[in-house]
């Protein structure tokens, strides 16, 4: 009985078997470090973006603050005269009111409200998936197939919270 696994051979030995449940157990720790990495990669453009954005605003604020003042300055002195002032001035101005039109710092938060989301969402699935493959009994095909399930089942749940955040967010508009 011991060669045989309700009344069939097996195909492999406990040992062959062993090996190969460490090998998959292995393949998805590799897996999990892997998207560990992708993570932080995706923290650090988040990051980056962020901080672009932020520059871009300062930078377009000084140049219509700029746009403004050095015309009213030339007109001041009379170095100029007052249409070239006032349509150099109407560029300083039209470049103040895109930038508060456009709301940057409003955009700023609502995409990184989304990516927390998102990340929130990859850092619950990763520890679901971790915390399974500590639960996993390599020497039991069951409970692979149980992990397998349990692993799936954490995947729906991620995807399900980034669909409901996006779509409870769409909602409120």
């Amino acid at each position: 009985m011991a060669d045989e696994l309700h009344g069939k051979e097996k195909l492999f030995s406990e040992d062959e078997r062993v090996k190969a449940n460490e090998f998959i157990i292995n393949f998805l720790k590799n897996m999990m470090n892997e998207g560990k990495e992708e993570l932080s990669r995706l923290r650090w453009k988040l990051s980056i973006t962020y901080w672009v954005i932020i520059f871009l605003s300062i930078i377009m604020f000084v140049v219509g603050i700029v746009l403004i003042s050095v015309p009213a300055i030339a007109a001041f002195r009379g170095d100029i005269d007052q249409l070239q002032s006032l349509i150099t001035a109407g560029f300083g101005i039209a470049d103040l009111a895109a930038l508060f039109l456009f709301r940057p710092m409003e955009r700023i938060h609502k995409i990184m409200g989304d990516m927390s989301q998102i990340i929130l969402a990859l850092n619950s699935y990763q520890t679901q998936v971790g915390l399974r493959l500590m639960e996993l009994d390599v020497t039991n095909r069951p409970s692979m197939g149980q992990t397998a399930v349990n692993v799936s089942e954490a995947a729906k749940e991620s995807i399900k919270l980034v669909q409901d955040y996006f779509e409870t967010r769409e909602a409120k508009k």
